[in-house]
């Protein structure tokens, strides 16, 4: 969960899963089933505004006594026109009257669809218990997730993409998860996170230089080649890179890019 400045407040499926007293799984469903409409979404990673959050109680209200989706869908849909993210929540009043689902906005009333729950639904209550919950929650944090990286990688990769979730623009994070995916043997994903990476930091010849080591592995020479060569224009002293231009134009047939660069290997090892 974030907030700052005027940034919309969000909230992982953990964390909306633990507010609503559901399971994950559940909320993933109700995504999938087009009940709730995600602030924002990466794979199956969900981030949820306020009003998402109203939306799936409602769900969780409505559908026990329903056998079929649609009718409870077209009333989310209804209410989610109204509940935009500018206004405020405690706007509009939900109740059953006569068998029919209504709303209030105001002094306005309507039927959002029929159906035959009461809702006993306190917004203004509902709001302080979601910042309840939103300011005791434990946090996940980059060293918790390094802490165990090595014991249990598979549950570090959840709490590095759950971190993520919420701060997609920690770079440490986001470097420290590529080099626990390529361990385990995703180098798809762990592209995807360097590169993420590379982006937040542009002159980090290191990262570079080890996106190029992933192209290598994936027998992308020419990405590869133009790594090791953003590297060594950030760093000129950076032998490692250096080594790998002479290597990579070597089997090229450069020979005479593979030799100024083995020269510059020579010239700085010999200070060092």
């Amino acid at each position: 969960m974030q907030e700052s400045g005027t940034q919309l407040q969000t909230f992982s499926t953990r964390s909306a899963a633990r507010i609503l007293a559901v399971s994950p799984e559940r909320i993933r469903y109700w995504v999938k089933q087009r009940l709730v409409r995600p602030a924002w979404t990466r794979g199956r990673n969900y981030q949820f505004a306020f009003n998402d959050l109203l939306m799936m109680r409602l769900a969780k209200e409505l559908l026990p006594t329903r056998r079929h989706l649609q009718p409870v869908r077209r009333c989310l849909e209804r209410l989610g026109k109204l509940l935009s993210p500018g206004r405020p929540v405690t706007a509009l009043k939900v109740f059953e009257e006569d068998g029919r689902i209504v709303v209030r906005d105001g002094r306005v009333r309507f039927e959002a669809d029929s159906g035959q729950l009461l809702l006993n639904f306190d917004l203004e209550r509902f709001a302080r218990d979601v910042r309840k919950s939103a300011a005791t929650a434990p946090s996940v944090t980059r060293e918790a997730a390094a802490a165990i990286a090595e014991d249990e990688p598979l549950r570090a990769i959840r709490l590095y993409n759950e971190l993520l979730a919420r701060d997609p623009q920690n770079s440490s994070a986001q470097t420290e998860l590529a080099a626990l995916l390529e361990s385990q043997g995703d180098a798809r994903g762990a592209l995807r996170h360097l590169l993420a990476a590379a982006a937040l930091e542009p002159a980090n010849a290191k990262l570079h230089y080890r996106l190029g080591l992933l192209y290598l592995g994936q027998e992308r020479t020419e990405e590869a080649l133009s790594r090791f060569a953003r590297a060594v224009e950030i760093d000129p002293k950076f032998v490692d890179a250096h080594r790998q231009l002479a290597q990579l134009y070597e089997a090229m047939g450069r020979t005479r890019d593979a030799i100024r660069h083995l020269s510059v290997v020579h010239r700085l090892t010999r200070r060092s």
